[in-house]
């Protein structure tokens, strides 16, 4: 059966799905719409006599907006300062209210409704959300599970920010606070627990690239990543994201597919990630920061004494529910886990927050900064690690590769952005993102072929940067279609502007293509006649780039009775390069969801289809596979794509059970691999010898098709949640010219074929504790230990190292488990301890290959403290 008719069949069997599945539940379609843009004020026989500050007559028309933006406006207007904790109510829970000439209190009230929370008058402008009462708390209605989960108010998947009970994609999203009581540090942490079909390799503190092991399979070779957004600023390079810092992020939403493409274009071809940093208010007299301090010893196989980890980090919030500001600063270091290798970081974020009755401006701030040791790996015997010598040249010259590998590498990031969103009316909300994200590195290892750099003298460290900036705007208009239907319409423009800069310090400038006057223009300096050659080192080739990525959106969501919603939209992208080359694009999606309720029982179908595509320039790209020659290939090469449909079902019973289940069946073409190539002949006037060359080239097309799993039980204080991700990545089809050694049939490299995941926590009165085990299984990458032994015999030549000789590399690898654990204990109210453990198993080698070596067991124990 051909590709085409297996998709459509695909496509068929979801839909079948979906209508058998309606049909054979209509009696739960029995359920009033959830949210209504006609909410009276809190009606009660004897209305409360409320005192003055909550006497005040307000008006007030929202719809589908977050519980923490409705109560924020309603300060605004009300002209009062308002005071709440994030640990008593839902604020991601959507509401829609129309409010007209009614007494703040009784907004307030309508607004609480279902929580445990009264408000309390504090002052003669200052209201207190406090606890109730526990004869009150026990009597309010708890909020349904369903308001929790679906009713949240999300921004990736909208342009505006909008409710997740819409959506016709699977939408992870991870909480802040939950990441903190985890002590979750990296983002490896965080996805490998919780989001099933993503799939990020344990980060060795001598790596400073993130590495995608799979994101719904293979969306390029080695760099499978999703789009990611800091506050809808664009990050200019994705695998420099690394660490996070939970006591500045408020959640972080991950699209998986290329089903988001639509609304955030290029690059978005395996999904996207929005991480949201936190707006927290101190209630009055609460402490207004606090401070985290954690010491360990992390375990090792390769020095003589366990490795000293630390971590430390100061949280500072000030201001009101209208305006806020924040600051958060966390730095830490890993010791010398293996001879030579070590890491230092420093992360600081702030945040700043004003909210007027119809505006809301938020201002971003991040910058991080790493430093880490290059070791080569401690699993080369003492032969493969001694500086390798130059062929044609002095015995004991080194390569630049060897160089680098035993210095010092350093990365640098930042963003600075606002977004400044206007809601003229309760129809039209208008909102602009402007910021900029940059990078600089210097001594990044290569680390995207076969053969390891040290053994290749071909490949050297990264050096270079780039800056992004960002410029967004969109406008949503929400219409009533009668009763019980609406639509949204949302229209955006986006340019994005990316310069950047490479540094090539052993380019072979005699290759490059002669000198001309416009090249000073577009920032390339060339090898020119009476440069110095004959066996002295090269001048560094530097090269700017100017890229720009431009895009229009138009997207319709229809509802009806607020349980069968339609999306449809397209965007129209176009991509420009330094050399003035043009690239178009259109990029579809079209999905579709129906909920049914009934008591507690909440059902929801949802299916989608979407397209994706990726420019060959990439940031990504240039930095993991640095070289003035990879720039100037680029412009031979065809966009990676990938398209294909999604369909499952969310399951929630009250509180007690969540389950989703998605299929998902999507056809990646044109990926990109750099393909080693024979270079045995010495070059004419330099005393080496580059032995593998390497060429950019389009592979063919590669099927992605899977499952992904995950649901929660919870009883009482005690919650297990587990994820399952099944992945097939095979090559289907090769492009012509191919000349790698992936043939058709083949599974993708490094690319698991089954992840899990599960956690145990309970919260106890003053306690709580967690345990995550997660594991990834079964995938075929290089043996890069042997080759990296093949490299260092006298009968070495590049030819047995390229092509179809490649395949007698390939390995099987079986798998490893992580397990860690947290736990904390408030000794009193503003004092706690905490306890964690990584990698409590202890293996340091495994994954993703035989090369490369972590931390071993890590032990810590820490205080936090406010005040």
């Amino acid at each position: 059966m051909s590709a085409g008719r297996r998709a459509v069949r695909t496509r068929r069997t979801v839909l079948g799905v979906v209508a058998t599945l309606a049909l054979a539940h209509p009696a739960l379609a029995a359920e009033p719409p959830a949210c209504v843009t006609d909410v009276p004020a809190a009606s009660t026989d004897t209305p409360p006599h409320w005192p003055a500050a909550l006497a005040r007559t307000v008006s007030f028309h929202v719809r589908e907006v977050s519980l923490r933006d409705a109560l924020d406006r309603l300060a605004a207007v009300a002209r009062v300062r308002l005071s709440y904790s994030a640990d008593l109510l839902p604020l991601s829970r959507r509401v829609c209210v129309a409010y007209d000439s009614v007494a703040l209190g009784d907004a307030l009230a309508e607004l609480l409704r279902g929580t445990a929370v009264v408000p309390v008058i504090a002052g003669t402008d200052h209201v207190v959300l406090a606890p109730a009462s526990a004869a009150v708390a026990a009597a309010a209605e708890p909020p349904p599970q369903k308001v929790v989960v679906l009713d949240r108010v999300v921004v990736t998947g909208s342009a505006a920010g909008d409710a997740q009970r819409p959506l016709a994609v699977a939408l992870g999203v991870l909480d802040g606070r939950e990441l903190e009581k985890q002590t979750a540090g990296t983002l490896s942490q965080a996805f490998d627990a919780a989001v099933p079909g993503v799939w990020m390799w344990e980060q060795s503190p001598a790596n400073l690239l993130a590495q995608y092991g799979s994101v719904r399979g293979a969306s390029s070779f080695g760099l499978s990543y999703p789009k990611v957004y800091i506050d809808g600023i664009e990050v200019a390079n994705p695998l420099l994201l690394t660490q996070i810092s939970p006591e500045a992020i408020e959640r972080v939403e991950i699209i998986r597919g290329p089903q988001g493409a639509a609304l955030y274009g290029a690059d978005a071809i395996s999904g996207v990630t929005n991480i949201v940093t936190r707006h927290d208010t101190p209630e009055p007299g609460a402490p207004r920061a606090r401070i985290q301090t954690r010491f360990g010893l992390a375990n090792s196989a390769f020095v003589p004494r366990s490795a000293l980890a630390q971590n430390h980090a100061l949280t500072l919030s000030a201001g009101s529910s209208t305006r806020s500001a924040g600051l958060n600063v966390d730095f830490g270091s890993v010791g010398e886990f293996i001879p030579g290798g070590y890491a230092r970081h420093v992360t600081a974020s702030g945040s700043a927050r004003q909210v007027r009755s119809r505006s809301i401006l938020t201002g971003t701030l991040r910058f991080f900064a790493e430093r880490a040791g290059s070791p080569l790996s401690p699993l080369l015997s003492d032969s493969q690690a001694a500086v390798q010598p130059m062929p044609g040249g002095p015995a004991s010259a080194p390569t630049a590769a060897s160089t680098a590998a035993t210095g010092e590498q350093s990365v640098m990031q930042y963003t600075l952005g606002m977004t400044a969103a206007f809601m003229p009316t309760d129809r039209w909300t208008h909102t602009l993102v402007a910021g900029v994200d940059g990078y600089t590195l210097d001594g990044v290892l290569d680390t995207g072929t076969p053969v390891p750099s040290p053994a290749d003298s071909a490949l050297r460290a990264a050096r270079g940067g780039a800056d992004r900036a960002t410029f967004r705007f969109s406008t949503v208009g929400r219409f009533d279609l009668g009763r019980r239907a609406s639509a949204t319409l949302t229209l955006a423009a986006e340019q994005s502007i990316l310069r950047q800069r490479t540094v090539d310090p052993g380019a072979d400038l005699q290759a490059m293509t002669p000198y001309a006057p416009e090249d000073d223009a577009r920032g390339v300096e060339p090898w020119r006649p009476g440069d110095a050659v004959g066996g002295a080192a090269p001048a560094p080739a530097r090269y700017v780039d100017w890229q720009s990525n431009s895009g229009f959106t138009a997207q319709t969501n229809v509802t009806l009775l607020d349980r069968f919603f339609l999306t449809a939209g397209t965007r129209l992208e176009r991509g420009e390069d330094a050399t003035g080359l043009s690239r178009f694009a259109t990029l579809p999606m079209l999905g579709g969801a129906w909920i049914a309720e009934r008591g507690p029982v909440t059902l929801k179908l949802r299916a989608a289809y979407g397209k994706g595509i990726r420019w060959p320039q990439t940031p990504a790209r240039e930095s993991s596979w640095n070289s003035v020659r990879t720039l100037l290939q680029r412009a031979y090469l065809a966009p990676e794509e990938q398209a294909g449909v999604e369909g499952g079902f969310d399951l929630m019973v009250g509180r007690a059970l969540r389950l989703e289940v998605t299929r998902f069946d999507q056809t990646a073409s044109g990926l990109i691999q750099r393909v080693g190539t024979a270079f045995d002949t010495a070059r004419v006037g330099r005393g080496d010898e580059r032995r593998i060359d390497y060429v950019l080239q389009n592979v063919g097309r590669i099927s992605n098709r899977g499952w992904e799993m995950q649901g929660t039980v919870e009883r009482g204080r005690l919650a297990l949640t587990g994820s399952l991700a099944l992945v097939d990545s095979r090559v289907e089809r090769l492009a012509d010219g191919y000349t790698g050694d992936l043939r058709p049939g083949d599974r993708m490299l490094a690319v698991p074929a089954r992840t899990v995941s599960l956690t145990a926590r309970y919260s106890g009165a003053r306690w709580n504790g967690s345990l995550t085990a997660y594991r990834a299984a079964d995938w075929i990458n290089y043996d890069r230990l042997a080759l990296a032994r093949a490299c260092a015999g006298d009968d070495y030549t590049g030819r047995d190292f390229v092509g179809t000789n490649l395949r007698g590399y390939w390995r099987d690898y079986a798998g490893v488990t992580h397990l860690r654990a947290a736990w904390s204990h408030e000794i009193r109210h503003d004092l706690v301890l905490t306890v964690a453990g990584d990698n409590l198993l202890n293996r340091q080698r495994g994954e993703p290959d035989d090369i490369t070596v972590l931390p071993g067991r890590t032990l810590s124990v820490g205080l936090r403290a406010a005040f």
